[in-house]
């Protein structure tokens, strides 16, 4: 596990670099297309019930898994996944239903923490223009890896990021992110042992840190990564640049982890509003 501590200083900022905006519909009207459920049940927690069962099932569900995993009778779950399928949240192929394409939309408008992301987009922009590389700033939800803002170069392709534990440990940026995790509240994958953990629960603490993953994930990839603080000591996420080559420049470590303490500092001289 590769773990470094240099003394990050400020590196020069260059040209900018475009960004893009995911764009997509929103779900305005479901309260309004879907009836009661039943006494005591909102629509809304009923609707959601239906999806959350859904969303945790890769396979889709037929009616009779649906009502079970979402807790509905038969009758109340298959009117809402039919009024849901007319909204396009929930689709249905061969009597099993699945999330829909309208759900897709707006889970790309969802934002993590609107806070730290309007205070690091500048600094990961400025990150991917000195690096040449893709720069980001991303968090550990659900045990998947969750882009709080990116910014990439021309002629730069993003990587698809890995969907289990075990790939996402092997990550610079996984590495980060479930070693400053409190030690009661995640498991961590055991692709590393307790001792390399522990070892990198104690070194990540030092401002100075990065990990560097040196093609550990992904042949012909190279990421370097550094966790950002928020003021009262948790970690707000991990910063990292990825480069499509065999190792990495070698000032790296010190512009990333320059940016993960830029990024730290104002997050100390802004409030929530």
């Amino acid at each position: 596990m590769d773990v470094s501590t240099d003394r990050p200083s400020s590196p020069a900022v260059g040209s900018s670099l475009p960004t893009s905006v995911a764009d997509a519909g929103a779900l305005e009207q479901l309260a309004g297309a879907v009836p009661p459920v039943a006494a005591g049940r909102g629509v809304l927690d009923g609707a959601f019930a239906v999806l959350d069962a859904i969303a945790r099932a890769d396979e889709g569900l037929g009616l009779s898994a649906l009502a079970r995993a979402s807790g509905l009778a038969k009758t109340s779950a298959h009117r809402l996944a039919e009024q849901l399928v007319t909204l396009g949240a929930v689709q249905c192929v061969e009597h099993r239903y699945y999330v829909g394409p309208r759900m897709l939309g707006i889970g790309q408008r969802w934002q993590p923490d609107p806070l730290l992301r309007r205070v690091a987009q500048a600094p990961v922009h400025a990150l991917a223009v000195q690096s040449h590389a893709m720069a980001s700033l991303r968090i550990l939800r659900g045990h998947r890896l969750r882009y709080v803002c990116a910014a990439v170069p021309h002629g730069h392709a993003c990587a698809p990021d890995p969907a289990d534990p075990e790939s996402i440990a092997r990550t610079a940026t996984g590495r980060v992110l479930y070693a400053t995790q409190p030690a009661d509240h995640v498991m961590l994958p055991n692709c590393w042992t307790r001792r390399e953990w522990t070892s990198l629960r104690e070194s990540v603490r030092d401002p100075r840190a990065t990990v560097i993953d040196r093609q550990d994930a992904v042949a012909g990839m190279c990421c370097v990564s550094s966790p950002v603080w928020w003021p009262h000591g948790a970690c707000a996420g991990a910063v990292t640049v990825t480069v499509h080559a065999d190792d990495l420049p070698t000032s790296l470590p010190t512009v990333v982890a320059y940016t993960a303490c830029r990024i730290g500092a104002a997050l100390e001289q802004v409030k929530p509003k």
